[in-house]
């Protein structure tokens, strides 16, 4: 689905490009229809990290090493645009932005009447067949490189000090030094210069034979959309990006971006969906008996839960000075986690965790030897420390847990570790 407009937002201003024109807009202006938003962050990096351990992690990872860095001032929200796996880590293309700005355009893009999604500029260079390219985004006095090739992701960027076409020939050096100095060794299938808003695209041509002087040969303009700026002519490359991007370019929730695609594939997953629904009638049909004898599984299964909690109950209170040490422990370690299942535990520290705590783990340990067994969850807190943990808390409270504070194994800024125990009306466990 083409949007009805797209957005520019970038130090030059906020740019609307819709039905073959080009309006410069005031900031946080509303918008009718759907638009596609593209930001170049202000304060923000942009970059290829290297991050050791599970994929997961790469985000934390990088947002501890930018705040390291002193680059992006106070809390952040990286963005993963794209991550390349290897054995024992990942490399990331990410862009750290400050979280309070990234509020602010989430709160404006969910105050529009229409689909209004926001897409980094970085996001862009995940369009299809871009690997084994060099493409490289011209935007103001800004230069933006990326390159992907042989499992290894390159990023540079320079800025212009003046506004002159000429003003970019030494960022145009810096920036092909900055790709060979990372160990990119050149692009098999050429380099793909894109504009993504000038008035002149001869200019472009003459930047592309500064690439061909500093040895980096088969360089070619991207296809690009001709506007217009009152009488003034100009050409942009957003709408053959924005065409070929990946969705998960799109930085919007998930049922977002699914409602975006959906009208995109609405004809086709219409018909999909009746014959899903065709067959999942069928199934229901003949598999009807089978529920039946599933819930009847599932009744003695709760009926055996039941006396196995109950002897557990017995043989706990009951004087275990004759059992084996070891047995004992067993025993007792049994009997917590089949009173507190650890699955109920897991969705209970989720629910409770909501957007805004990030829960890292949960275990099931004893902090000694004579202590109970006890559900201990470590995590960090993305916004305001105390507001977090205190809606975090009071909400482990309403579901009858009890928190007690203990030194977190994370040592970054806003992690935390609880020991939760149950808390029984009238008596502590």
């Amino acid at each position: 689905m083409k949007p009805d407009q797209i957005i520019l937002v970038c130090a030059q201003g906020w740019f609307q490009l819709a039905e073959g024109r080009c309006r410069e807009l005031q900031p946080w202006a509303d918008v009718k229809g759907s638009a596609l938003v593209v930001v170049e962050f202000a304060q923000s990096q942009v970059g290829v990290q290297s991050c050791k351990g599970k994929a997961e992690y790469a985000a934390a990872i990088i947002e501890k090493a930018v705040r390291a860095e002193g680059a992006v001032d106070g809390p952040l929200q990286v963005f993963v645009h794209r991550q390349i796996r290897h054995n024992d880590s990942s490399s990331v293309l990410y862009t750290a932005i400050p979280l309070d700005l990234w509020q602010q355009f989430q709160t404006w893009s969910q105050q529009q009447p229409d689909h209004c999604l926001i897409v980094p500029l970085a996001g862009l260079f995940l369009g299809k067949a871009a690997d084994d390219q060099l493409q490289v985004l011209h935007l103001g006095s800004q230069l933006h490189a990326f390159s992907a090739a042989g499992g290894k992701m390159h990023y540079a960027g320079a800025t212009a000090i003046g506004s002159d076409p000429a003003d970019l020939h030494a960022p145009l050096r810096t920036v092909v030094m900055q790709l060979k100095a990372s160990g990119w060794t050149g692009a098999p299938k050429g380099l793909r210069w894109g504009a993504v808003l000038s008035d002149d695209l001869d200019v472009e041509r003459g930047l592309l034979g500064k690439l061909a002087e500093a040895g980096l040969n088969d360089a070619r303009l991207m296809p690009h959309e001709a506007f217009r700026i009152g009488d003034v002519a100009c050409a942009t490359v957003l709408p053959h990006l924005l065409d070929a991007m990946d969705a998960q370019a799109i930085q919007a929730p998930w049922l977002g971006r699914m409602a975006w695609l959906s009208e995109r594939y609405v004809v086709p997953l219409a018909a999909l969906i009746a014959v899903m629904t065709v067959g999942l009638g069928a199934f229901a049909f003949f598999s009807s008996h089978l529920i039946e004898q599933e819930r009847t599984a599932l009744q003695a299964l709760r009926g055996e839960a039941e006396q196995l909690r109950q002897r557990v109950s017995q043989v706990d209170r009951a004087n275990t000075a004759a059992l084996d040490p070891a047995a004992a422990t067993f025993v007792r370690q049994l009997g917590f986690a089949a009173v507190h299942d650890p699955i109920q535990m897991l969705a209970t520290v989720r629910q409770a965790a909501r957007p805004g705590v990030r829960v890292q783990r949960v275990q099931l340990i004893k902090t000694d030897s004579q202590a109970r067994p006890r559900f201990r969850v470590d995590g960090v807190v993305d916004g305001p420390a105390n507001q977090e943990l205190r809606r975090f808390l009071a909400e482990l409270l309403a579901q009858g847990w009890q928190a007690e504070s203990v030194s977190p194994n994370d040592g970054s800024s806003g992690a935390f570790a609880y020991l939760l125990k149950p808390v029984v009306p009238g008596k502590s466990i």
